[in-house]
Formats: C-alpha cells, structure tokens, sequence
C-alpha cells in the first residue's frame, strides 16, 4: 500500500470515529434534555439539562439548544426566586435572586417564550413594592405577544382590578409621561373618594 492510501485510510477511520463520537453526544443531549424535563416537572430546583460528552459543545451546536437551555435555566431561576420566603432575613438572596430572574427571563424569553417570559416578569414585578405599573406594563407585553396567553389576561386584569380598588391610577406620571409609579393622596385617588 502506498503512503497516500494509508493517509486517506487513516483520514477515513478518523472521520468515522468523530462521527460515531458525534453521533452518540447527540443522543447524549436528547436524553439530558428529555431527562432534566421530567426531573423539572418533579422537582424544578434538581432538574439538569447537560450531558457529558465526548467533542464538548460541537453537538450542542448542531442541534441549536442553547436558546432552548437557556429557558429552561431562566424558568428553573424563576421557581428558586418564587421559593424564597419574603422576609427580612431573606431580603438580600431574595432581591439577588428576582434580579438573576428577571435577566435570565428577559435574554431567554424571546421569539416563542416571549409572552411566558413577560407573564413571568410581570409576576415578580408584582411581588415587589409599587410593581403594579411594572406588571400592568408586562402583563400587556405578553397578551400583545400571545392573545391566546389565558393566564397573562387574567393576571393583567386582576393587577388593573387590584390597583382600582386600592385607589391606585397607574398611567401616565408627571408631566404627562408614561412611567411608574401610580399616584395616591388628594387627586391621585379613584375619582369622587375623597383623600
């Protein structure tokens, strides 16, 4: 045999060894993904999503999942903010904790998840101080990103009847602009209610 068969031999064996290797890191990420979403629907906090491989990220690549991953890590990050109990010894990991969320949401809730990821941040701004005009803003983002997004449409309404009762206008700010920040006391209130 000459030199150049046994190059192009060895090429070959080299191609389909990083293509059996390929191969099977593929199947790797199909099961870690299908793996880490049945673990997520038990237990959220447990659930992971990467698998070891051989090439490290090359099928990962191929399949495209990052987008898909970094969802589901942001979703994961919502639940462990929503878990915290809201109290004084918990103020700082809570407030670190929304915040991870809130990025990890608005990078990850785009295209597709892009109405689920407004409802969510619209839930967080909510749970905090004067966040109804933050939510109120989300909750519309994620009806006008998905009309058929039942539960954005009853948060939305329920933070506009929450905000009505307590005499809250949200809407526009001082001089005109749109902003946060409803307003309370004389002439802030629901019309005719007095200060």
């Amino acid at each position: 045999m000459s030199a150049l068969r046994l190059g192009a031999a060895a090429v070959l064996v080299a191609v389909a060894v990083l293509a059996a290797l390929l191969s099977t890191d593929l199947r790797g990420w199909q099961h870690a993904v299908d793996q880490g979403d049945a673990v997520y629907a038990v237990s959220p906090l447990q659930a992971a999503w990467t698998p070891s491989t051989a090439l490290g990220g090359a099928a990962a690549g191929l399949l495209g999942t990052s987008d898909e991953l970094a969802w589901r890590r942001a979703l994961q990050l919502y639940v462990r903010a929503q878990r915290v109990p809201d109290r004084l010894d918990t103020a700082v990991e809570l407030q670190t904790l929304r915040s991870r969320a809130e990025q990890a949401l608005a990078r990850a809730g785009r295209g597709r998840h892009a109405s689920q990821a407004e409802t969510l941040l619209g839930v967080l701004a909510f749970d905090q101080t004067d966040g109804a005009d933050a939510a109120t803003a989300n909750f519309t983002d994620a009806v006008r990103a998905d009309t058929s997004n039942v539960a954005a449409k009853f948060d939305l309404e329920l933070v506009l009847r929450l905000t009505a009762a307590h005499g809250t206008r949200s809407g526009s700010g001082p001089s005109g602009a749109f902003g946060p920040g409803g307003r309370r006391g004389a002439g802030g209130g629901v019309p005719g209610s007095g200060y």
